[in-house]
């Protein structure tokens, strides 16, 4: 595996889905300084001692530092999983829509060879025969563009033929959905007959199981070089991320924290100022939203 700071940045960012990751990091910072200013301000006033209370304040910023890099290590192993399975699972599909129809016929009957079906043999456009075990299934596959449903009337074909054959069992082998009608009908004879949907997930389980997938390290170079490659508006990044209507829930508290401080150390202009710049921010990101607001509206 390839480590890099971009590499956990995007696995990060995996995990935290729609949230930003600025913001994410940028959150834990100002927690653990209020917290941190917080613990020495009640130090101090309970124990009347300046050194003991920044000894105090220093420990738990240290704590919370701890519990924050536990916190984004976390984030990072699950976002690792989550990326990789996704990468897997594109390219997979990305082959399967590259391959023809005769291709990912053949595909099919090496899954279903490596399942223990033998004597495979086509009897229609798509429709094969199988037997494992002395049983006759019967496979129909559908390789369809996306934007497209198997249909109902697909259904009832497959329905008449394994009647006119005796066939009890059957694999439904499709790139794409059902449609609603073409669920229930086979809904409607689920106790006739034992027909198992494989899907395109179904298709990449059987893919991974049957190793014939690449190796972890040639994802992991995968993700790598999309997230080199990609374009990154960084202005555009912290401008969002700073100028957010939902970071006035922050903003706001830490104004009042801070100010609130600022007055039990009044010798400390530092955290006077600090509050100001939460306000200012306040301010500004109510007006930002305001203006994106009456934006959208005369666009509509």
């Amino acid at each position: 595996m390839i480590k890099d700071k971009k590499l956990k940045k995007a696995f990060v960012k995996e995990a935290l889905g729609n949230k930003n990751y600025l913001s994410y990091r940028t959150d834990l910072m100002l927690f653990k300084v209020m917290i941190s200013v917080f613990v020495f301000l009640a130090s101090y006033f309970i124990y009347l001692d300046f050194i003991m209370s920044v000894l105090a304040g220093s420990l738990v910023f240290s704590i919370v530092t701890l519990i924050n890099k536990l916190n984004v290590d976390g984030k990072n192993k699950e976002g690792e999983k989550l990326l990789l399975k996704k990468t897997k699972r594109n390219y997979f599909l990305s082959k399967i829509e590259e391959i023809n129809t005769d291709d990912f016929e053949l595909l099919i009957r090496f899954f279903f060879h490596k399942e223990g079906y033998r004597n495979i043999i086509k009897k229609g456009r798509g429709l094969y025969l199988a037997e494992k075990e002395g049983y006759i299934t019967c496979i129909k596959i559908f390789k369809l563009y996306d934007g497209t449903e198997v249909e109902k009337l697909d259904i009832r074909s497959l329905l008449t033929y394994l009647v006119q054959g005796n066939i009890r069992k059957g694999y439904l082998v499709s790139t794409v959905s059902l449609s609603e009608e073409a669920e229930n009908l086979l809904k409607k004879f689920n106790d006739k007959f034992e027909i198992t949907i494989i899907d395109i997930d179904g298709l990449y389980s059987l893919a991974d199981k049957h190793n014939m997938l690449p190796d972890d390290s040639f994802y992991y170079n995968k993700i790598y070089m999309e997230r080199d490659n990609k374009e990154k508006d960084h202005v555009k990044e912290v401008k969002e991320n700073i100028l957010n209507k939902n970071k006035l829930s922050l903003y706001l508290p830490a104004a009042l924290f801070f100010y609130i401080s600022s007055i039990f150390l009044p010798e400390n202009n530092m955290i006077l100022y600090i509050s100001y710049y939460f306000i200012i921010l306040s301010i500004i990101s109510g007006i930002y939203f305001l203006k994106n607001k009456y934006k959208r509206k005369e666009n509509q």
